[in-house]
C-alpha cells in the first residue's frame, strides 16, 4: 500500500522532487541481492571476488542515485521488505528479524550516505505471525509445522523494540519514523506523507485491493484466541516502549 500510495503520488505529480527504488527496481538491481551473502558477520568481503562485486555495486547505486538528483530528485525513497529479512528465515530461526543488524550493515556498505530516515510499519504479533504462515504457501514455499511455530512464537520475547534497536545501531543519527500497520488504510494519506515529506493535498491513493491472498490460499488458525489475546498484550506493551524511545517518531494514529 504504502509503496503503490507513493509510486501514483509520484505520477500525479512528476515534478514532486521525489523517487521510489521499490522491490522490482532493487531485486533487479545486479548482485543487489546476493549483497548479504558476500559478507562475513564483521561486515567484510568474504573474498576479493566479493569485494569487486561489492564496490562495483556501490558505484552503481551511486551513479543511480546521482543521476535522480541531477533530474530533480530530493528524496529518494528504497523499498524493500527484505532488507530487514524475511519472514520464512524469522520460522526458520524462531527469532523475530534476529539478524536485522547484520543484514542492515550490510546494505548500508553500498549506499553514498547513511538515510535521512529509516520508516517501518509495525503490527500486532499474532497478525503479523499469521500473515506470514498464509504467505509462505502462496508463493511456493512450505510453512513450518504450526505447533511448531506457536510454540517458538509464544515463547520468544524479541519483539519491535528490539528491531528498532538494532537499526539503530546501523544508523544511529538517522531518526526513525514509525506507524502501526493497523491504522494504515485509515492514515495511508498521513503516513507516506510524512516518509515523503510532501503535503498530505499531494499524496494519491490508487484505487483497488492492495496484495489481495489468492482465493484459493487457506487460511489455517494459527493461535487461539486466548493465544492471540496474550500477543496483543505483549505488543501493546512493546508499543509503550517504543513511545518511550529517543529518537523514534509517529505517523498515521497514535502507538
Amino acid at each position: 500500500m504504502v509503496e503503490r500510495t507513493i509510486t501514483a503520488t509520484i505520477a500525479a505529480h512528476p515534478d514532486c522532487g521525489v523517487a521510489i527504488w521499490g522491490p522490482r527496481r532493487l531485486r533487479d538491481t545486479e548482485g543487489f541481492q546476493a549483497t548479504t551473502r558476500r559478507l562475513d558477520d564483521d561486515a567484510e568481503p568474504i573474498d576479493k571476488a566479493a569485494a569487486v562485486a561489492l564496490d562495483a555495486l556501490a558505484s552503481q547505486i551511486t551513479e543511480d542515485a546521482a543521476a535522480e538528483r541531477a533530474r530533480g530528485v530530493n528524496t529518494l525513497v528504497l523499498s524493500e521488505e527484505n532488507l530487514m529479512g524475511s519472514m520464512g528465515n524469522n520460522f526458520r530461526s524462531g527469532v523475530f528479524y534476529g539478524d536485522v543488524a547484520q543484514r542492515l550493515a550490510a546494505y548500508d556498505s553500498l549506499l553514498p550516505q547513511s538515510p535521512d530516515r529509516i520508516a517501518m510499519g509495525v503490527r500486532d504479533y499474532g497478525a503479523v505471525w499469521t500473515s506470514a504462515f498464509h504467505y509462505l504457501p502462496q508463493v511456493g514455499k512450505s510453512a513450518p509445522p504450526r505447533e511448531t511455530a506457536r510454540d517458538t512464537l509464544l515463547d520468544s520475547r524479541r519483539g519491535w523494540p528490539e528491531v528498532v534497536r538494532d537499526v539503530a545501531k546501523i544508523w544511529p543519527d538517522s531518526p526513525m519514523l514509525l506507524w502501526q500497520q493497523e491504522d494504515l488504510e485509515a492514515q495511508t494519506v498521513q503516513i507516506c506523507a510524512a516518509i515523503t515529506g510532501l503535503d498530505a493535498d499531494q499524496v494519491v491513493v490508487p484505487d483497488g485491493k492492495i496484495n489481495a491472498r489468492k482465493a484459493k490460499t487457506p487460511r489455517p488458525d494459527v493461535f487461539d484466541p486466548e493465544e492471540r489475546k496474550h500477543l496483543t498484550h505483549r505488543y501493546n506493551r512493546h508499543l509503550r516502549r517504543l513511545r518511550k524511545t529517543d529518537g523514534v517518531n509517529w505517523a498515521g494514529g497514535q502507538a
